[in-house]
């Protein structure tokens, strides 16, 4: 997703960490997930989540995630029909009968050819998933203007360590901000947009961790062009379990990129099983508090595990966020950004059976 970055980013089109592939063809079990997002201006919220995932001996799964929290779904069982590019951010999974294809296809006939699959690069999302319940399958077709990578320049979420098999799972931030036009037809209605806050990310490996919470929101009504990714885990490190949280910003004022990750800043959290997110990041030179909360219930998608595709992840695209940063001056912290917006990505995952505080 490097390829056509203008805003301090690369041209280089596979210069993009982890943009690439990861499957080497070992028989170990691995799974490799992508998630691609679409904020749609208005009130009341409404976003578009995508997540599509493959497991070399399995098969694979597409999910949307749309209003009103509803979750569409379709399994890919035939692994042979899913294709990626080992450098570039392309991938593609086919699922109808005598349907096959490998890259990608021209937007105006693909869905006169496939009535169920998806292609996703740096700059396309489009897709179609039978509903059985309905006459009209879900389809989407939106092009994406990449606006901003992970860092400046463009480097690894979880750095060095992160290109060493160690870590479970990978995880890699492929746009924290970009600009989506196109549509969705969901549920007999097709939505339309233009110039849409768009994110991306995507994760790989032998298993999800045995817990998890995250955070996503670049779309703040008063701070256009903002964008805040935080997550933390409980992750396995060679043998042992590990507490690990990140906590990025990007496209503030004079500071276009901040992060807040271990051995460089303390860390700490507080999350319930569902409804709410506190979290703190302090360095040298800037602390930011994040707070997420919500009332709805939201809803469960998809994960990989040992055993497959599980349901214990929990989700909304439509929680209310603050995020309040400072930065120090002498001894003093000043307060420099008060951010709201009420079409944050909130979620727990894996064995959150309790309020979970942690710190790294």
């Amino acid at each position: 997703m490097a390829e056509g970055f203008k805003q301090n980013g690369s041209t280089d089109g596979g210069s993009l960490p982890h943009a690439g592939y990861h499957w080497d063809g070992c028989a170990e079990p691995f799974f490799e997930g992508w998630y691609s997002r679409v904020t749609l201006p208005g009130d009341p919220p409404l976003s578009f989540a995508f997540m599509y995932a493959i497991d070399p001996r399995r098969g694979g799964m597409a999910q949307v995630l749309g209003p009103d929290e509803e979750l569409q779904w379709r399994t890919f069982p035939n692994p042979q029909r899913f294709w990626a590019s080992w450098r570039h951010l392309a991938l593609g999974h086919s699922g109808g009968p005598g349907e096959s294809w490998r890259g990608l296809q021209e937007p105006l006939t693909f869905f006169q050819r496939t009535a169920s699959g998806y292609q996703y690069s740096a700059h396309l999302n489009q897709g179609i998933l039978p509903d059985p319940t309905r006459a009209e399958p879900v389809r989407w077709l939106y092009r994406i203007q990449p606006c901003c990578a992970y860092g400046i320049p463009p480097r690894a979420t979880m750095g060095a360590w992160s290109y060493l098999p160690i870590f479970e799972p990978g995880w890699q931030i492929l746009m924290s901000h970009g600009l989506a036009s196109g549509w969705v037809e969901w549920r007999g209605r097709r939505y339309a947009f233009e110039q849409a806050p768009a994110y991306a990310e995507k994760n790989w490996g032998q298993s999800f961790p045995r817990r998890w919470f995250w955070i996503q929101c670049n779309a703040f009504p008063d701070h256009p062009g903002l964008s805040l990714t935080c997550a933390g885990a409980e992750r396995q490190v060679l043998t042992r379990p590990e507490e690990v949280a990140l906590i990025s910003l990007h496209g503030w004022g004079s500071q276009p990129f901040l992060e807040w990750r271990p051995g460089q800043a303390r860390l700490s959290w507080q999350v319930d099983p569902w409804g709410s997110w506190q979290v703190r990041g302090e360095g040298s030179h800037w602390c930011i508090q994040v707070e997420g909360h919500t009332q709805q219930p939201g809803q469960t998608v998809f994960t990989p595990g040992p055993q497959g595709m599980r349901r214990n992840c929990r989700d909304t695209l439509a929680g209310h966020l603050q995020t309040r940063l400072w930065r120090r001056n002498g001894q003093v912290w000043i307060q420099v950004l008060t951010a709201s917006s009420s079409q944050a990505g909130l979620e727990v995952g894996g064995e959150v059976l309790r309020s979970w505080p942690g710190h790294c």
